[in-house]
């Protein structure tokens, strides 16, 4: 993503508009390839620029490590690629290459006291200040840079951003524009509403013909999916865990490797005695010899800035060496000789010990055994997802195939998508992960599919064996649910009637409150915000409907018409506007972000019109050898 361009850009926003140039490129696509060509060194050309494949190579390596650290995940570069970032990374190759063919056309250079003074000024590489050359060699050979390969790359980084500097610099946006723009985005309304409930009123039973009609008007809500049955053969390490066998030498020697794992050590409590010189450490050990007692010795010499405190239980480990040797040489209810730390002087007094516990190997045998047989298992699955494989290109079904690896084949009678059965309730047993369903239901009929791995290291066959498509449910199918929307619905037309009868009588000049309290318990009257433009109203109750007519009515009026809120309809009043005064610096650089892309857009077109591009596609292909993609 440029991060080099950015770090050394002459100015803020050209390192904001950066990033915002390569995803405008990024809409282009690839481009043409190269016809015949077999120079895979180079992976792009740009105009007259070649840009070598190492180059791809290490922009995909950064951005690959870069998606993995954002979203806590471990991809491979296969993985990497699949999800869009190998092409991501060539991209961001054409884009620099692009703006580096044009700055030499324009013959805007930079001087080598320039390069050498960004990368002094780089923090990156500096220790109290200065260059750093142990930090900067190792900076280097974390990218698999030479000196002056990292030169020119800063050379070209300052060049790009001196040409986007100069198309972009002299643009912000206007005044005007930010503050008409921050009032409307910034607005906040209060109103009051009164509110009908629709749970109040009564609905009557719904005719056979009246379901009909409203199961045709709604269809859509009530549309059966697609269900597949369907023949699945999986292999996981689980599976075959329970058949490998381990023998005792081999459990034995993992017990003793495990040795420390398995061993508690000893921990102690101790009581301490702390002071910040030894003369009253001294005479706190006085007073004990003599009888006091030690946790009440810190009360009586207070003044003295003597305290008391409990340590523990801990292991010799976890302590200071200073403390561990006082602590662990200890006898039951001894004292320590004064022991010095950073903190001050400590008397400890042992309370009590928890010894030394070390599981059996009786105890743990079962878990080292499946541990072990785990990783067997997991070694062992490539080799039987093979045979699986083989079997089937020997002519074999897929349930023969299963059988013949030491597995069943699972049948799912009238599956959907989403792992339910034809009652809408999960399949017994368990559904297959989302991965395979899809893979299922994008599958041709009556085929055997490839042999797959999912990301969790699943390996699966699979057979359609049959497809009822998706239809409209009959009533007799959903009776009770379309009864159940129909009252809901009614229930709601109801209470919107009885609010346009009551809207009547505020239309004539009658208060909200004066027409609650004329009403009773047959209204509620309730008052809401602020709340915001973009909001959804639910935190106030109300339906982003009844939002827009908020904002689409004068302070001190009635919405037009009734409005929906969460628990029926209602009268909906504006009570309060608020609209916020001042500059607003983030929507400001927001909106100069936005007007520099419109710019950086018709640029980058105009340098796709200029100069060629054109991908190897043999050399990107090399990047992944036929085995590994």
């Amino acid at each position: 993503m440029l991060d080099a361009m950015r770090k050394r850009a002459n100015s803020w926003f050209v390192r904001a508009l950066l990033l915002v140039l390569i995803a405008s490129f990024a809409v282009w696509g690839i481009g043409d390839t190269f016809f015949g060509r077999q120079d895979i060194a180079i992976a792009v050309q740009v105009g007259d620029i070649e840009v070598p494949l190492q180059e791809v190579d290490r922009a995909f390596e950064i951005d690959r490590r870069a998606f993995g650290e954002q979203f806590g995940a471990t991809l491979d570069r296969r993985q990497a690629a699949s999800l869009g970032i190998l092409n991501r990374s060539l991209q961001n190759v054409i884009a620099r290459a692009l703006v580096d063919q044009h700055r030499r056309d324009l013959g805007i250079g930079v001087s080598d006291a320039e390069v050498a003074a960004a990368i002094r000024n780089d923090q990156r590489f500096a220790t109290d200040g200065n260059l750093d050359r142990a930090r900067f060699d190792m900076y280097l050979r974390s990218l698999g840079l030479g000196e002056a390969q990292y030169v020119e790359q800063v050379r070209a980084d300052i060049g790009r951003a001196r040409v986007l500097d100069a198309l972009t610099g002299s643009i912000a946006a206007p005044s005007v524009l930010v503050e008409r723009l921050g009032a409307w985005r910034g607005e906040t309304r209060s109103g009051t509403l009164l509110e009908v409930a629709s749970d109040a009123m009564t609905a009557p039973e719904p005719t056979d013909a009246e379901l009909e009609a409203f199961l045709e008007e709604n269809i859509d809500a009530f549309q059966a999916p697609e269900y597949r049955t369907v023949t699945l053969v999986t292999l996981t390490a689980d599976d075959i865990v329970d058949e490998i066998e381990i023998d005792e030498a081999r459990l034995r020697e993992e017990y003793e490797a495990r040795a420390d794992f398995y061993t508690t050590p000893e921990r102690r409590r101790v009581g301490q005695l702390l002071a910040s010189d030894r003369e009253t450490i001294e005479e706190a050990r006085l007073a004990l010899e003599e009888g006091a007692v030690f946790a009440e010795l810190a009360d009586s010499m207070a003044d003295r800035g003597l305290t008391y405190g409990p340590l523990g239980p801990t292991a010799r480990e976890d302590l200071p060496p200073e403390f561990a040797d006082a602590i662990f040489a200890l006898g039951p209810d001894e004292v320590s000789e004064p022991v010095q730390s950073a903190f001050g002087w400590h008397l400890f007094r042992l309370i009590e010990v928890e010894p030394e516990t070390v599981r059996s190997f009786e105890d743990a045998r079962d878990e080292i055994r499946r541990d072990l047989a785990l990783d067997r298992a997991i070694d062992q699955l490539p080799d039987l997802a093979s045979a699986l494989d083989d079997g089937i290109a020997a002519g074999e079904s897929l349930e023969e195939a299963a059988l013949a690896v030491g597995t069943t084949a699972r049948r799912f009678q009238a599956i959907d998508a989403q792992g339910r059965d034809a009652t809408g309730a999960p399949v017994e047993g368990g559904a297959p992960s989302p991965e395979i369903l899809a893979a299922i239901f994008a599958a041709p009929l009556e085929e055997t599919s490839l042999l797959e791995e999912t990301p969790g290291g699943t390996f699966y066959m699979f057979r359609v064996d049959a497809s009822e498509p998706s239809r409209p449910r009959r009533l007799d199918e959903v009776r009770d649910d379309v009864a159940a929307l129909w009252r809901q619905e009614e229930r709601q037309r109801l209470a919107t009637e009885r609010v346009e009868a009551i809207m009547a009588d505020a239309r004539s000049g009658r208060t909200l409150e004066t027409i609650a309290a004329g009403l009773g318990d047959e209204v509620t009257l309730r008052r809401f915000g602020p709340i915001g433009r973009a909001a959804d109203g639910s935190e106030a109750g109300l339906t982003p409907e009844a939002v827009e007519a908020l904002f689409a009515t004068d302070k001190g009026n009635l919405a037009r018409e009734p409005v929906a809120t969460r628990n029926g309809s209602a009268i909906l009043r504006t009570d309060a506007i608020m609209v916020p005064e001042g500059d607003q610096p983030e929507l400001r650089e927001q909106l100069t972000a936005a007007l520099r892309n419109d710019v950086l857009i018709q640029y980058e077109a105009a340098l796709r019109r200029r100069y060629p591009v054109e991908v190897n596609e043999a050399a990107i292909a090399s990047l992944f050898p036929a085995d590994e993609f």
